[in-house]
C-alpha cells in the first residue's frame, strides 16, 4: 500500500472502510451514495477508496494493493472506469451532467461497473439536479454513483431522497480550536466552523479574513431587528446587508452564518443551558429566542433553508432575504 495521504481514510473512518468493504464483498453496494463531510473528514479518500477495492486485481487482507495496473490508474485519475466530475466555474451546469449520462450508458472498458464521483455536489444547478436525478432514479446499467458535499441542506430535497446519505463526523470545534490557537487566531470561531463543517484549512482562511466578523454582526444585528418586530430589518438589508455580500460565496456564508444563528436560537429555548455556536453573541441570543414564539422560529429555520436552496439557481440574493424577513415578521401579527 503506497504512503499516500489517500490511505489516511482506514485511519480517519475505519468503520466506513469495514462498512463499504462489507458491502463489496456481500455485493450489496446500493447505486447511489451521498457522501456528506468536509475533505479532510475522509469524504473523496472513501470514494476512492471504494473505487480501489472495487477494481483492484490484487486484494490483500480485504485491501486492495495499490499497485497492480487497475490501482496505479485510480491513484493517478485515469481509470476509463472511474470518472469525475468538478464544478468548473461556479456551478455544475446541465451540460457537465449531460456528458456524465453519455458515460453511463457505456459499458465498461475493463470492469463491469463503472463509478461516477460527484464533487461539490451542492453546487449543481436545480437543471443539472433534476437531469442527474432521472438516472439516479434509473439506472442506466451496473453503476455506482457517488455525491461528495459539505453542504448538503443545499441539495434538493428529491435528490437526497434518491440516494443514500453517509454522514462523516465533521472536524470537532475542539481540533478546530486547538489548531487557530496554535496559530494565534481566535479559537471563540471554532464552534460556527464546526457547525458549518469547516476544513481546519477552511477555517483558517475564515478566521483571517476581515469580511467574518462584520458578517457575523450584521446577521445578529437583523436577527435583533426582527426579534423585536420591526420592520427596519428591511432596511437593514439594503443598506448593511447587501454592501458585505457582493459575490456568491460570501452571500452563501452569510446565509450559513444566518441558519446557524436561527438554529441556536430556537435550541436556546428549548435547551438553554446548551452551548451555542456563537459565544460573543449569547446575550442577543437569548433575548431573541425569548421574544419569539418557538412555532416561528421553527417556521424561519425552514423558511432560510428554502432561501438557500433557490439561491443555488440564481435567485437575486436581496429579493431572497426581503422575503425571509417578511416572512418572520408577517408571522407575528
Amino acid at each position: 500500500m503506497p504512503a499516500d495521504t489517500q490511505w489516511a481514510v482506514t485511519r480517519l473512518q475505519p468503520t466506513l472502510v469495514q462498512h463499504f468493504n462489507t458491502l463489496i464483498k456481500d455485493d450489496k453496494l446500493a447505486h447511489a451514495y451521498l457522501f456528506s463531510g468536509t475533505q479532510e473528514s475522509g469524504t473523496t479518500a472513501l470514494a476512492q477508496w471504494v473505487a480501489l477495492r472495487l477494481f483492484c486485481s490484487n486484494i490483500q487482507n480485504d485491501q486492495p494493493c495499490g499497485q497492480c495496473p487497475h490501482c496505479r490508474q485510480v491513484l493517478s485519475g485515469n481509470h476509463p472506469d472511474f470518472l469525475k466530475i468538478v464544478p468548473t466555474g461556479a456551478t455544475i451546469k446541465v451540460d457537465d451532467i449531460r456528458y456524465l449520462r453519455q458515460e453511463m450508458t457505456r459499458t465498461g472498458l475493463e470492469q463491469s461497473r463503472r463509478i461516477f464521483e460527484i464533487d461539490q455536489a451542492d453546487l449543481l444547478t436545480p437543471g443539472a439536479a433534476n437531469s442527474l436525478l432521472k438516472f439516479i432514479a434509473e439506472p442506466p446499467g451496473p453503476v455506482l454513483i457517488i455525491l461528495v458535499s459539505e453542504q448538503k441542506q443545499r441539495l434538493l430535497p428529491t435528490l437526497l431522497s434518491r440516494v443514500q446519505v453517509i454522514d462523516f463526523p465533521p472536524v470537532s470545534a475542539a481540533q478546530v480550536a486547538d489548531k487557530l490557537t496554535e496559530e494565534g487566531l481566535s479559537p471563540e470561531l471554532a464552534p460556527l466552523f464546526s457547525a458549518l463543517g469547516t476544513s481546519v484549512t477552511t477555517a483558517r482562511e475564515l478566521a483571517t479574513d476581515k469580511n467574518l466578523t462584520p458578517l457575523i454582526e450584521t446577521a445578529w444585528q437583523w436577527l435583533t431587528a426582527v426579534g423585536r418586530g420591526d420592520w427596519q430589518a428591511f432596511i437593514l438589508v439594503q443598506t448593511r446587508i447587501m454592501p458585505l455580500v457582493k459575490d456568491r460565496p460570501t452571500q452563501n456564508l452569510f446565509l450559513d452564518i444566518l441558519i446557524t444563528a436561527l438554529q441556536d436560537i430556537l435550541m436556546a429555548q428549548y435547551a438553554p443551558a446548551l452551548p451555542g455556536h456563537f459565544p460573543q453573541q449569547r446575550t442577543q441570543c437569548t433575548a431573541v429566542a425569548q421574544a419569539l414564539p418557538p412555532a416561528v422560529m421553527t417556521a424561519a429555520v425552514s423558511d432560510a433553508l428554502a432561501a438557500q436552496r433557490r439561491l443555488q439557481g440564481n435567485v437575486g440574493f436581496q429579493g431572497l432575504l426581503e422575503r425571509l424577513t417578511a416572512q418572520i415578521l408577517s408571522s407575528l401579527t
